[in-house]
């Protein structure tokens, strides 16, 4: 701006710069298109932002036939995402607002999607479906501004636990403070083998790293290995939830964690 006189008009730019820097490394990068990529034609009323709903559908590696449940869908934009991109699926949504089931339901039609998502007016912490039915649970967890949880996340994910059978995925959207309550250790949540240890503890072997591509520096990747293996670490089991992947996503003003669990053998075979 010194340089050439130019002044920043935030409201409408003719180009937008994305820059990132930290200790080690800088990315910078431009939008390919005018239009966000989170702008869909088919949703009529927008809930969670459609790029990282539909990257929490692909970190569950939806299969054909599975089934698959949002027991907290709100306006079901994950639903819709998975099913647009996975269609041989059962889906099912789950919410206690009337309200965000009928805005869940006209998202549907808009996006021509009726009678492929059923959708449940049903506590989270009650869902009537029986234990080990479901193969992939995906939530995004309230973050308390908009909406707030009624009963403690603990309560929730048990619930979650309970209906998800043994291998089943689950992807959930967590808050910063919900990430760190999950993250204090409590005896009785984790499982132990017979030797008094704890059973499926991660390690750092088992952490998923971006591997090394060309072109791409020793620092940058230690760097990602060191994120990565630092928000895995806080990711501890929580009953027979064993933690698997985790990435940090930017929600504009806030950021939040796509954490990947999956479900083990309660008796640690």
């Amino acid at each position: 701006m010194k340089q050439f006189g130019w002044k920043a008009d935030l409201r409408s730019p003719n180009l937008e710069i994305f820059i990132h820097l930290n200790d080690i490394y800088s990315v910078m990068g431009i939008p390919v298109f005018r239009v966000p990529l989170a702008s869909r034609a088919y949703i009529k009323t927008a809930g969670l932002r459609s790029t990282v709903a539909w990257a929490m559908a692909s970190v569950a590696e939806i299969k054909a036939g599975a089934f698959v449940l949002d027991p907290m869908c709100g306006l079901g934009t994950i639903l819709l995402e998975a099913a647009k991109e996975w269609p041989d699926v059962y889906y099912v949504g789950a919410d206690v607002s009337d309200s965000q089931l009928r805005g869940a339901c006209d998202n549907l039609k808009a996006a021509g999607l009726t009678g492929k998502v059923e959708l449940l007016r049903v506590s989270v912490i009650e869902l009537p479906l029986p234990s080990g039915s479901v193969d992939v649970i995906i939530s995004d967890i309230p973050f308390g501004k908009k909406f707030t949880l009624g009963k403690d996340i603990r309560s929730i994910l048990r619930e979650m636990e309970r209906v998800l059978h043994v291998g089943g995925t689950l992807v959930l959207l967590l808050s910063e403070d919900h990430r760190r309550r999950l993250g204090a250790r409590e005896e009785h949540s984790v499982p132990r083998d017979s030797k008094g240890s704890h059973a499926d503890e991660p390690e750092t072997e088992k952490c998923v790293i971006p591997k090394e591509k060309n072109g791409t520096s020793e620092a940058v990747a230690s760097s990602l290995e060191a994120n990565t293996q630092e928000c895995l670490h806080e990711m501890l089991p929580f009953g027979s939830l064993v933690p698997v992947e985790c990435y940090k996503v930017s929600l504009g003003r806030t950021d939040a964690f796509i954490c990947k669990y999956k479900k083990a053998d309660s008796s640690g075979l």
